[in-house]
């Protein structure tokens, strides 16, 4: 469509739609209460059909549906399709001489069969050609192929009307009626014709619409004369036919006043519309001459800009030079050439390939020619400078007038070199990030979100790395910690912060202990906060069973009879315990936690103690015992007992000094001793009295054997009896002997007398 001519939604438009409502409703409104008068709507004239004022009413709502838009929708397309359907069914009606039933098929035709009116309630011919012709043309108004056809079809349309109502302003039946039978009702009539000029009007730049809708000076000087015209021809015409039937006056004379009548207005339109165009004339040729002065005073600009834009060029920071679409230069300023290291002669006679870097332009041509105009194209090129030093250049090239290319071109050399570090850094950040053994989490400040996690938070809480991305952080806080959380992130934590203790839930629902170290930082333009977390629920445990431990140590060590203490490598007392404090005290008079227990040693047992210490600094273990008189010059016996210290490197730190009083122990030994020595002389003696008994008691006793035969033969033999008395008496006399040389303290002779016993 044309620039100055496009359809736009029209006040006419919607009047005409409107004029068919209420028109054709008047219509029906009669047809439905039997009222002719208002079917004519002027006396004398035809009656509108039932089916043309359906039609019609279908028409009002399809103009009033379409003025906002140029494209048909659906329901306009549908009713039109059916004042297609009953128009064309009547034409078929009268061409193949049947009646489909559809002239009366809502309202009974109260006129009688005659020549005039042989169809009742079917609609005038002209009537339904014009209404074929317009729905013809409405629905062609969307179709491309055929929307020129469609126009001329609702020109027709409007040629029928128009002659209609020339017939009825005229007085000549031939005009409205065809073939004398049917005839066409003026509201009809002016209905088509309203309505085929409004649909017309949708499709602006086809047909007789484009002459009369158009902004040029023909356009708007056919739509002056058109009107007049029309107006003029329509008024004088009947004027005269009415003179004529009425002999108002003589042909002659009639025929003469139409022809005078017509020469004085068409005198008067060409006087207008010289005065006219005569002023359109003068405008144009003021405008002319300000455009001359706006020319002028444009140019200065123009020179005077151009000399600007030339002198921003020149010191512009950035190069800037002019292709052809060979690539030759063309224009070059001073960036340029620092640029390139070339003068803006030498410039002038090369070809940009020459500064391109070889092996770049192999994989990637530069396709000037395939530069769209307008259009601008951004490249990263490698450029030669006269020196030999590559720099990495950014092309901004846009095709201008004269098939020109413009360049822009910054040395964006450093700009690369740190994009190259900037990526370097963020892979090594995300693979620290990524690999760090320590759980590493990355919350949003606003949401609450996990934005990263790392692996190892994954492993610690049982989620997938998946699962954490978009989790809210309160969903592994419970109850009270999860708002405690909300607060604390409202804070801006410019440095590491310790967080303390947090109760955290893994996914299996298992509460853990955590120590939170967080930051905030920015990340992709947003503020989070970087979170180092580390599960210290089997720390705290050791901890406690640590702290258990070494209670139960601790009240082991205080209830022992050994006295340790923990001596570095300067013999300082470290640690000890409540039996040392008592040994300290007693021996020594001396607090351990005051002082060192070298100084307080004897000198001479200090070189001893040293030699000791130093064999224990090299890695031995040893033990000896000492004996040591203390103030109430009484003697005692200590057990003593070293064992090294060593750090992860084997470095001896100090040493455990363990020390026993085993003075008891000693005097036990020694009454031990004497004990032995007891008994291995009892052991002597006894020896030496089974030997006497084997030997000399052994005579007696077998006389005694001997005699005790005979004495139970004989009780009352006395020789026998002292015989036996006799032997008794030897063996007693031995016994005795035997106890008095085996003892010589009340302990052997109790030991005598159970022998005895």
């Amino acid at each position: 469509m044309p620039p100055d001519i496009r359809y736009m939604p029209s006040k006419f438009t919607t009047f005409v739609g409107l004029l068919s409502l209420f028109t054709t409703l008047i219509v029906l409104v009669g047809w439905i209460i039997g009222l002719t008068t208002m079917q004519r709507v002027m006396p004398g004239v035809v009656t509108m059909k039932a089916n043309s004022a359906i039609c019609f009413v279908l028409l009002g709502g399809i103009l009033l549906l379409q003025n906002e838009r140029q494209n048909l929708q659906q329901i306009p397309r549908i009713l039109l399709i059916l004042v297609t359907f009953i128009a064309g069914t009547t034409l078929l009606e009268y061409h193949l001489n049947f009646n489909a039933g559809i002239d009366e098929l809502l309202f009974t035709d109260p006129e009688s069969v005659s020549l005039r009116f042989p169809y009742p309630g079917r609609m005038a011919y002209n009537t339904a050609l014009s209404l074929t012709l317009l729905g013809f043309g409405l629905l062609g108004l969307h179709i491309a192929a055929i929307k020129a056809v469609c126009q001329y079809a609702l020109h027709a349309a409007t040629v029928l009307a128009g002659v209609a109502i020339m017939g009825y302003v005229y007085g000549v039946s031939m005009l409205y009626s065809f073939a004398y039978v049917s005839s066409m009702a003026i509201h009809a009539a002016l209905l088509v014709f309203l309505i085929s000029i409004a649909a017309a009007r949708f499709n602006p730049h086809l047909g007789v619409a484009r002459l009369f809708m158009a902004q040029g000076v023909g356009n708007k000087m056919a739509r002056r004369h058109f009107t007049t015209l029309m107006l003029v021809l329509l008024v004088f015409g009947s004027l005269r036919i009415q003179s004529e039937r009425y002999h108002l006056l003589p042909p002659e004379i009639g025929i003469s006043m139409l022809a005078i009548s017509l020469l004085l207005t068409s005198l008067v339109m060409i006087w207008i519309t010289a005065n006219w165009l005569n002023k359109l004339d003068s405008e144009r040729s003021t405008a002319e001459l300000e455009i001359r002065d706006l020319n002028a005073a444009l140019k200065t600009k123009v020179e005077k800009t151009e000399a600007d834009y030339q002198s921003l060029i020149e010191h512009a920071s950035d190069a800037i030079y002019l292709l052809n679409l060979a690539g030759d230069f063309m224009q070059v300023n001073n960036s340029t050439c620092q640029l390139t290291g070339y003068s803006r002669q030498q410039l002038l006679e090369l070809n940009i390939s020459a500064l391109l870097k070889i092996d770049m332009l192999e994989d990637h041509t530069l396709q000037l020619a395939g530069i769209e105009p307008g259009r601008s194209v951004m490249v990263e090129r490698r450029f030669i400078p006269k020196n030999g030093n590559a720099v990495d250049v950014e092309m901004n090239l846009k095709r201008i007038v004269d098939d020109r290319i413009l360049v822009i071109a910054r040395d964006i050399t450093e700009r690369k070199r740190l994009e190259y570090e900037l990526e370097n850094s963020a892979q090594k950040y995300k693979l620290l990030f990524e690999s760090n053994p320590v759980p590493l989490l990355i919350v949003g400040k606003e949401d609450l979100v996990v934005v990263a996690a790392n692996d190892a938070a994954a492993n610690l809480y049982g989620y997938a790395p998946q699962e954490f991305q978009q989790m809210d952080i309160k969903k592994m806080s419970p109850g009270a910690l999860g708002e405690k959380i909300v607060n604390s992130n409202r804070v801006f934590v410019e440095d590491a912060a310790d967080f303390g203790l947090i109760e955290h839930l893994k996914k299996d629902g298992t509460r853990i202990l955590v120590n939170i170290i967080a930051q905030d930082i920015t990340l992709e333009g947003k503020s989070a906060r970087l979170c180092s977390i580390s599960d210290v629920t089997e720390k705290l445990r050791a901890q406690r069973q640590l702290l258990a431990t070494e209670a139960n140590l601790q009240t082991i060590l205080n209830n022992t009879d050994s006295a340790y203490a923990l001596l570095n490598a300067d013999l300082d007392v470290v640690e000890y315990n409540n039996k040392d404090v008592i040994f300290a005290q007693n021996e020594f008079n001396f607090q351990p936690a005051k002082g060192k227990i070298f100084d307080l040693m004897p000198s001479e047992k200090r070189v001893k103690f040293l030699s000791h210490t130093n064999e224990v600094f090299q890695g031995n273990a040893i033990r000896y015992e000492l004996n040591y008189t203390g103030a109430d010059a009484r003697a005692t016996c200590y057990s003593v007992r070293m064992f090294p210290i060593a750090g992860k490197d084997a470095q001896i730190l100090g040493l455990v000094l363990s020390i026993i009083n085993i003075t008891d122990r000693k005097v036990a030994e020694e009454d031990l001793k004497d004990a032995y020595h007891s008994i291995s002389t009892h052991i002597g003696k006894i020896r030496e009295m089974a030997w006497k008994q084997s030997h000399l008691i052994r005579s007696p006793l077998a006389n005694l054997m001997g005699l005790f035969p005979m004495i139970k033969e004989d009780p009352s033999d006395r020789l026998l009896l002292g015989y036996a008395e006799t032997e008794l008496e030897r063996m007693n006399q031995i016994l005795w002997e035997m106890a008095e040389g085996a003892t010589s303290s009340p302990s052997d002779e109790a030991y005598i007398g159970d022998i005895l016993v």
